[in-house]
């Protein structure tokens, strides 16, 4: 198989930090490296991996930042410092399925022009019971998650595309190293893993797995904290700074897809699905 690193991002992350590495080091097959970036924690977290690195069945190199980067630079940071032909993204407060590594790599060993897999997941709370929500449907044709693997097969990622832009979360992704030069800076102001996709997407094929190989955790203090309870006013007003500071800073959807074609454009890189391109630029016109 091929070789693999696991990118894991920690930040105050002791409640669940233990039991993700405790599923790393249960997988069927092995990462070759494990590269932690820590964001400048304040918590127990650097004393839980560094007694996890003791005795890890694999390479572990820990990264302390001397301050704190945000989650975006601080996965930008690891995914550069990762070695090994494939790259996993890991969030500190997940759970993966012991075959998690396995099926994914069997995918990339079968298939030389796959240069990302996704798959499906189980979203659990703060107690690893599950979250129940109505189910998500993707894309124009308003599918469902056990449709999306053979809608990735037809039309790549269009199905996160229309009618709105949809990313799969990085810790359901791996992508090949050599994509690292394209992929990184990671633009600012959106998230690293929409960003990874959407540069990738047109210079690679993609598949999905639908088998749930992660336990993804929905809680109040991670980056999705926005999918938890009610929405409150004060939720309302901090998305709306949030958007105008976005904004003030260039960092629009319109920007963001103008800044995806002009990298993809930069890397030389054969398009595999220029259709993709085309669906950007339009997409620029109606955001």
């Amino acid at each position: 198989m091929a070789s693999t690193s696991v990118a894991l991002c920690t930040y105050n992350g002791e409640r669940f930090l233990p039991q993700q590495l405790e599923s790393l080091a249960a997988q069927t097959v092995l990462p070759d490296e494990l590269v932690i970036c820590d964001d400048a924690s304040t918590d127990a977290s650097m004393r839980i991996v560094e007694e996890f690195a003791k005795n890890a069945p694999f390479s572990v190199q820990i990264f302390i930042n001397p301050k704190n980067l945000g989650y975006i630079k601080n996965f930008e940071k690891a995914i550069s410092l990762c070695s090994k032909e494939i790259i996993f993204l890991c969030d500190q407060d997940d759970y993966w399925e012991s075959k998690k590594l396995e099926q994914v790599l069997n995918v990339f060993d079968a298939e030389a022009d796959v240069g990302m897999v996704l798959h499906g997941f189980h979203k659990i709370d703060c107690n690893g019971a599950p979250y129940i929500e109505p189910e998500e449907k993707y894309g124009v044709g308003n599918i469902s998650a056990n449709q999306l693997d053979e809608a990735f097969r037809s039309s790549s990622i269009e199905v996160f595309l229309l009618p709105h832009s949809r990313a799969w979360c990085g810790c359901m992704t791996a992508f090949r190293r050599k994509f690292n030069d394209v992929i990184i800076p990671i633009f600012p102001g959106k998230g690293h893993d929409d960003w990874i996709l959407k540069v990738i997407a047109p210079l690679s094929e993609i598949r999905f797995l639908p088998e749930p190989l992660v336990r993804y955790r929905i809680h109040a203090w991670n980056n999705n904290s926005h999918e938890v309870g009610e929405k409150t006013l004060m939720y309302f007003v901090k998305r709306f700074v949030r958007r105008v500071n976005a904004l003030w800073m260039g960092h629009s959807k319109r920007n963001f897809y103008r800044s995806l074609i002009a990298r993809i454009e930069q890397s030389k890189m054969n398009l595999q699905h220029p259709e993709l391109i085309n669906l950007y630029k339009k997409y620029i016109k109606f955001i």
